[in-house]
């Protein structure tokens, strides 16, 4: 358009100014700050408020933080106090602990020490320990006739000639020229017991050896039968005039008188190796038709093995064993 024809038209000129001063208001531009004025307006607050609540907050922080620490005082104080009671409860068993160990102890001290008496068991209970010196594998066995006992079980000491008293097994087996089975010297003890058994008049030899291993002492025990009788001739020695034996008598005529003792049986007994059980113990003896037995042995324990040349023994040495309490 034409400026000329512009000024020329007033009323088109005035039509623009109206528009722009209409009713309607164009949007103002959003920045930070208008937009917290209209959130504040919005939510009916002010700036006071909102610092108030922020001043609230934080006083309570500070509330809580200042009662923390009164809650751990008020924990510890109840641990210590646990605690405390605790050790007191100890103190007072200490002190009753002491109290009646010292009365223990004062009435110990203040009583006579108690007899004591002395029981020799050594490998078995005994009554009488007898030493017997210089003898020899010859002569032990009349020598232990010779022995005057008193009922019960006596222990023999023996020495040899050379005043050595025979302390080990081996020794004494060695002495008497005896060897024995491997299966059982391996399994011998030191301990060892020879001696007698007197009841009732009658008395019985016996050996006591001391074995590590059960079994293999048995499978030896087995295999020693074959010669245990002529091993152990001197447990049947016994002083008697012998058969046939000529005795000579003095009479007021100065005659001699012919006098046989002990003739020999016409029929020799037959010995065999036999089970038997004499007083519940498992016995093997060496017995004629008759159960008379010339030489026998059991097992008193698991490690322990008697041998005797009569069955009465058996059963006297087991009780004897069994109850240990023979005295001196």
């Amino acid at each position: 358009m034409d400026p000329q024809e512009k000024n020329d038209n007033p009323n088109k000129f005035g039509k623009v100014i109206d528009a722009l001063h209409s009713k309607q208001k164009l949007a103002s531009l959003r920045t930070y700050q208008g937009d917290m004025a209209e959130f504040i307006k919005e939510k009916n607050q002010s700036t006071i408020s909102i610092a108030l609540k922020e001043k609230e907050r934080k006083e309570e922080r500070e509330e809580k933080e200042e009662l923390a620490p009164e809650q751990k005082r008020v924990t510890a104080s109840g641990n210590d106090f646990k605690m405390n009671l605790t050790s007191l409860a100890l103190s007072l068993l200490l002190l009753a602990g002491g109290a009646v160990a010292s009365l223990y102890i004062f009435q110990f001290i203040g009583k006579e020490p108690p007899v004591e008496v002395i029981l020799d068991t050594e490998i078995i209970p005994y009554n009488n320990s007898i030493i017997l010196a210089n003898l020899t594998n010859k002569n032990i066995g009349e020598e232990f006739t010779k022995l005057a006992l008193s009922n019960g079980v006596s222990i023999i000491k023996v020495s040899d000639t050379s005043g050595l008293v025979l302390q080990k097994s081996q020794d004494f087996l060695d002495f008497l020229e005896i060897s024995l089975p491997g299966t059982l010297e391996r399994t011998l003890k030191n301990e060892y017991a020879i001696g007698i058994i007197s009841q009732n008049n009658q008395k019985a030899y016996f050996l006591v050896l001391a074995v590590n291993d059960f079994g293999r002492a048995f499978s030896g025990m087995l295999e020693w039968e074959k010669t245990m009788e002529k091993d152990l001739t001197f447990f049947n020695v016994e002083i008697k005039p012998a058969s046939n034996t000529n005795v000579t008598t003095s009479t007021t005529t100065s005659t001699t008188t012919k006098v046989i003792l002990f003739p020999t049986p016409l029929v020799k007994d037959v010995f065999n190796w036999k089970d038997l059980i004499i007083k519940n113990k498992d016995t093997r003896a060496l017995v004629n038709q008759k159960n008379q037995a010339q030489i026998a042995y059991t097992f008193l324990d698991k490690n322990t093995i008697l041998i005797t040349n009569n069955l009465t023994a058996i059963g006297d040495m087991s009780t004897a064993y069994a109850s240990r309490s023979f005295a001196r």
